[in-house]
């Protein structure tokens, strides 16, 4: 690579942030089911962490599912967690071979016991990785993730640590 890409790759972003929306959408204007949108956009995923890995950016986070998305038809969101287990499945190897640590954010708790059961897996599987960080945000919300800093912080501060 020349020293002026390099010097260029310097001024990238550390981290970026993607909010993954406009799949189904998308596969409805192409005349597809709104789930093979949700599928295309998974196989971008895949795309989007290798480039981030290959320039150097360092984190990456995809707003994936929010709390809002809890309530699709059910059969829609039985399907979203299938696309989930199985990308977490499937890129695994993928994540140890390129050192890549998967963490996620969110309410994780809600997901499904099998789903949650392959993240938190695949979250210990890569917890010693600092090449990268893949961040997921499952179901999210900007305004629960505001209540939960509060209530850290409250707890610190009984605990006496000030911050």
């Amino acid at each position: 690579m020349p020293p002026e890409s390099r010097s260029d790759l310097k001024k990238l972003p550390q981290h970026i942030a993607i909010i993954m929306d406009g799949n189904g959408r998308w596969a409805k204007t192409q005349g597809f089911p709104r789930v093979e949108g949700h599928r295309r956009g998974s196989e971008n995923v895949d795309e989007i962490v290798t480039a981030c890995r290959e320039i150097g950016i360092r984190y990456l986070t995809l707003y994936a599912f929010s709390m809002e998305n809890w309530a699709r038809p059910k059969d829609e969101i039985t399907a979203l967690m299938a696309l989930l287990k199985e990308f977490l499945l499937s890129k695994r190897e993928k994540l140890i071979k390129n050192e890549i640590r998967l963490l996620s954010i969110g309410d994780v708790e809600r997901l499904p016991a099998d789903v949650l059961n392959v993240l938190r897996e695949t979250e210990n599987m890569t917890s010693n990785f600092d090449k990268m960080h893949l961040v997921l945000a499952l179901s999210y919300s900007s305004r629960d993730e505001i209540v939960r800093a509060v209530h850290a912080i409250l707890k610190e501060k009984e605990r006496g640590v000030e911050g």
